[in-house]
């Protein structure tokens, strides 16, 4: 019994690593993605959610990260949507 818990408690563990580890690009990504909302002119003045509430995902190709970030103004609510590409110098930029 021992033999099959070991493998699967290293490949949990090994789950878990890489999910942390990917969570520092998801927070830069979600960073200059609400500074391109806050330059909005539409919406720049929203009350805009933080990271935790944000809906952050990989994106098309490796180096995409589509990140959902929700929004209030003017006591309507609505979800900015943007592309946050790597770039070489391993910093995001926004592509849509």
């Amino acid at each position: 019994m021992l033999s099959r818990t070991v493998p699967f408690l290293a490949l949990s563990l090994a789950v878990v690593l890489a999910a942390c580890g990917d969570r520092k690009d998801d927070r830069a990504a979600y960073a200059v993605c609400l500074e391109a909302a806050k330059k909005d002119a539409r919406i720049g003045k929203g009350a805009f959610a933080g990271f935790e509430q944000s809906n952050i995902q990989a994106s098309t190709g490796d180096s995409g990260i589509r990140v959902n970030i929700p929004y209030e103004l003017d006591g309507k609510k609505g979800l900015y949507q943007c592309i946050a590409e790597k770039q070489v110098d391993s910093t995001y930029k926004v592509t849509s």
